[in-house]
């Protein structure tokens, strides 16, 4: 029997370097334990809530720990022929800033019907290494990619990527809707009910 769920792919956040040697560094200072410790994660909550009414894909991206795009851009792609139109799109962080160039450089052959960006990463100010990941606000001409709903959700404490990463997208991007918190940091937290609400109303 076809599934004609609405579908949901999440992709999810990671790490990036302009260099190996950079990567090398980050390894050396890494505090292992606090690193390595167990975070909350809204994502397993997200598709246990919406399981029921939507088809929910979370591929496992190459590498998140020493990510690279043109990798995620080979996975993502081998994912495209399984999707439907009115598929819903979720970037967490790296992965906001995956699909935010993603979108504004390919053509989709199907519909969006909401793209959601939580803490993306917009463009290598205030996040260096990650410029792989990043668009060119100067130059950015919006999204090849027939895009319905757009939404951004941040935190003004995430200490992680900043605000005025969504804020500076918002001002190339106005029809987008911020999402604009106090108390969230970086968005490790168990449940999202504000990201399920809109998700709901698509």
């Amino acid at each position: 029997m076809e599934n004609n769920k609405p579908q949901i792919v999440h992709i999810h956040g990671g790490d990036s370097f302009d260099s190996d040697e950079d990567f090398f560094t980050f390894l050396r200072g890494l505090n292992f334990s606090q690193y390595t410790q167990e975070r909350k994660t809204w994502r397993k909550w997200l598709e246990a809530e919406l399981i029921d009414s939507h088809e929910f894909f979370a591929p496992q991206m190459p590498n998140s720990f020493n990510a690279r795009y043109e990798a995620w851009v080979i996975w993502f792609e081998k994912l495209l022929p399984s999707l439907r139109d009115g598929v819903i799109l979720i970037g967490y962080s790296l992965g906001g800033g995956f699909l935010l160039r993603y979108l504004s450089e390919n053509t989709l052959s199907i519909t969006v019907a909401q793209l959601h960006l939580v803490a993306p990463v917009v463009d290598n100010t205030d996040c260096p290494g990650v410029g792989g990941f990043t668009i060119d606000l100067l130059t950015w001409n919006g999204f090849k990619t027939d895009i319905a709903d757009i939404h951004l959700w941040h935190s003004s404490d995430d200490p992680y990527v900043p605000l005025h990463h969504s804020e500076r997208f918002l001002s190339v991007c106005p029809i987008a809707s911020l999402h604009h918190f106090s108390d969230r940091g970086h968005f490790f937290q168990p449940e999202f009910i504000e990201l399920r609400s809109v998700i709901k109303e698509a």
